[in-house]
């Protein structure tokens, strides 16, 4: 009686080891989130590529799991992070989450970046000084805390667009002589709108960066260690820059 009982724990642990190994890794991505970042189908209640499918795709790969990406309406992304909903939420920083202190925080996986965009012709722009005197196109409801000593200073002035696209048509009217662009968001656009595009150029100064991670919920049966160990071996073996190639400017 004692090998027949000790054959079912045996049965039964294996049977529970499968069933956690087939888990899948709840990823959270926000209904706000724009592509690339995240490119949701029409209804928007599921994500059917960018930045992060692919980042996701990568972390289940290195873990052992299945992705499954959860669409979260964007006043639940805290609560759903923090109370076990998802297991991940990436392109995140703790600077953006209140609850930051309450979820763990993985190596950093890529950085957010603004460029310098204008016209062909413009001679490159490697410094904030060689923005006094140019009409500078930003975002409604974006900050720039590194070109405010340039308005301050009436050096050079700010030119304020409601949506993305608007910066490039500011440009092509001649109405800004430069647009701040987040470098991802701007090679998106490019690749769909190349004719217009061929009439623009990224310039070297870096404006902002911003590294990201993946926030991982406290209730997650992942553990940081665990996370942190895939984050690294995508840097070392190649695939997260490989994958990176696609949402970068190819200087």
């Amino acid at each position: 009686m004692p090998i027949v009982n000790n054959r079912w724990r045996l049965l039964s642990l294996a049977l529970i080891a499968s069933a956690a190994s087939a888990a899948p890794l709840r990823i959270g991505v926000a209904d706000t989130d724009a592509p690339p970042i995240a490119i949701l189908s029409g209804d928007g209640n599921a994500i059917t590529g960018g930045l992060t499918r692919d980042l996701g795709g990568l972390l289940a790969e290195e873990l052992g799991l299945k992705p499954q990406f959860v669409i979260l309406a964007r006043k639940r992304v805290e609560p759903a992070i923090e109370d076990g909903k998802v297991d991940l939420i990436c392109n995140a920083n703790p600077d953006w989450y209140s609850n930051s202190a309450r979820l763990g925080w993985s190596h950093e996986i890529y950085p957010l970046t603004e460029r310098v965009l204008s016209l062909k012709g413009m001679p490159p722009v490697r410094q904030f000084d060689d923005l006094a005197g140019k009409r500078i196109g930003t975002q409604h409801g974006y900050h720039y805390p590194e070109l405010e000593y340039l308005w301050t200073s009436n050096r050079s002035s700010r030119e304020t667009e409601a949506r993305f696209d608007l910066l490039f048509k500011s440009l092509e009217k001649r109405l800004s002589d430069v647009a701040i662009v987040t470098e991802f968001i701007y090679v998106w656009w490019a690749r769909g709108h190349a004719q217009e595009a061929s009439a623009f150029k990224l310039h070297p100064l870096v404006v902002s960066s911003q590294p990201t991670m993946c926030a991982l919920s406290p209730k997650s049966p992942i553990k940081l260690d665990q996370l942190n160990r895939a984050v690294d071996r995508l840097h070392k073996n190649g695939k997260l820059k490989a994958m990176l190639t696609h949402y970068q400017a190819q200087e």
